[in-house]
């Protein structure tokens, strides 16, 4: 399909690239592009300005604070699962990362523009939600933090505003005792869009789960919290969360009862409710046993 002019703008610093954005009237950031020329290619989209990010060294840090790890909202989904640090502390981000599309595009595609597209089915979102990540968001006029959880407002739709952009990804530092578990499903092998997923955060105390967050994705318009499956599990002893065990299935029935799936060419509603109780109950074991291991 033969593609509308635009202007190709490729700033060096984030003040620069928000100004852009603020002045155009029909302006796009890219980083990867893996979904954004996609569209332009279909003509579903067309935009005047185009904004490369890639130039813009803040948006590609991998670094620890003092009390979190800051991704910057740049970098590949590659980048995170071969870094060292990652791979010792979030395994559950390096096994996100790595069931995202192909080898060529992990290579490319951003864990911000995986978040950014806002779709239902982005796998970053339950598992980052999980660990209780917030996100930075600049403008050329400040930098507000935002709960990843409250980031996303409907199906392909987030809380930026004209001129924003998400610079940086900050998850808080493992604790003693806790774990994380994601899981998806598509209906392939590779490069598969999630059907379903689901991540889980658990922590033990005396051989019983005080705390956890539960997130299922691609079956609502949203990444979303099970509260009923997090009411479940809370205060569930350990030695009682085995696979096939009664209250592992209520907690996978709960999180089935929390989502809000459509019919679509990729699978029923009834059949993601189905697979979201399985994958939930999986996700939670992984969790359970990466927090007591």
């Amino acid at each position: 399909m033969y593609i509308l002019d635009f202007k190709y703008h490729k700033p060096q610093t984030l003040e620069e690239a928000c100004r852009i954005l603020e002045q155009s009237e029909n302006a796009a950031p890219i980083a990867g592009g893996t979904d954004i020329l996609v569209e332009i290619k279909k003509g579903l989209r067309h935009n005047d300005d185009i904004v490369s990010l890639t130039e813009i060294r803040e948006l590609k840090i991998i670094e620890e604070s003092e009390d979190s790890l800051l991704i910057g909202a740049g970098v590949t989904h590659n980048e995170l699962k071969n870094s060292r640090f990652v791979k010792e502390k979030y395994p559950a981000l390096v096994e996100t990362a790595s069931m995202i599309g192909t080898e060529q595009i992990r290579n490319t595609a951003t864990v911000g523009g995986n978040l950014c597209t806002g779709a239902s089915c982005c796998d970053m979102a339950p598992v980052l939600i999980a660990l209780n990540a917030d996100v930075e968001i600049t403008s050329s006029k400040e930098r507000r933090i935002v709960p990843l959880k409250d980031f996303f407002i409907f199906h392909k739709e987030t809380s930026l505003n004209k001129g924003e952009l998400m610079t940086k990804i900050i998850v808080p530092l493992p604790q003693k005792n806790t774990g994380v578990g994601f899981e998806k499903f598509g209906l392939r092998e590779a490069a598969s869009i999630s059907v379903a997923s689901a991540s889980a955060f658990v922590k033990v105390e005396d051989g019983k789960c005080v705390d956890s967050r539960i997130v299922i994705g691609a079956v609502a318009p949203v990444p979303k919290i099970s509260e009923q499956a997090i009411g479940v599990l809370k205060g569930a002893k350990v030695i009682e969360l085995s696979n096939g065990s009664a209250i592992l299935k209520e907690v996978g029935e709960a999180a089935a009862s929390d989502s809000l799936p459509l019919d679509d060419i990729r699978g029923t509603a009834d059949f993601r409710r189905k697979v979201v109780n399985v994958l939930t109950q999986r996700a939670v074991l992984k969790a359970v046993e990466r927090a007591t291991n």
